[in-house]
Order: C-alpha cells, then sequence, then structure tokens
C-alpha cells in the first residue's frame, strides 16, 4: 500500500515533469494562454530544473527512510 507522503510526492513529481516539459518546450504556449499569470510566475528553464531536482532529491530521502516503495 502506498503511503499518503509517497502518494503526494507523485503527484509533485508529475506536475515537475509537465512543468519541465512546458518550459523546454512550449514556453509560447505558456505566455499566451496564462497572460496575467505569465508576468508574476514566469517559466524559466532553470526554475523548472531545480523544481525537479529538488523533487527528485526528496524523492530519494523519502525511499532511503522506506517511505517510497522500492522499484524490483
Amino acid at each position: 500500500m502506498v503511503s499518503f507522503e509517497a502518494t503526494i510526492w507523485y503527484l509533485v513529481l508529475i506536475d515537475s515533469l509537465f512543468s519541465n516539459v512546458i518550459a523546454w518546450f512550449f514556453v509560447g504556449w505558456y505566455k499566451k494562454k496564462f497572460k496575467k499569470w505569465h508576468k508574476f510566475l514566469p517559466l524559466t528553464k532553470t526554475w523548472a530544473g531545480w523544481y525537479l531536482l529538488l523533487v527528485i532529491w526528496i524523492g530519494c530521502a523519502l525511499y532511503r527512510l522506506g517511505i517510497l516503495p522500492g522499484f524490483s
């Protein structure tokens, strides 16, 4: 059974993956679709990369604590 923390982590991982795809390939779409929000929350490759890196780092910590299920 997957714990609450693991479920939240998987959802955040999916979010960070989508933000990276948008930051690397669909920046024009993001600026066009979210005109007002883009000024306050700019989506850059650097931000998206750090976001993914931090999510993976937290995932490693959760795995070492035994919260995330193993992939064997």
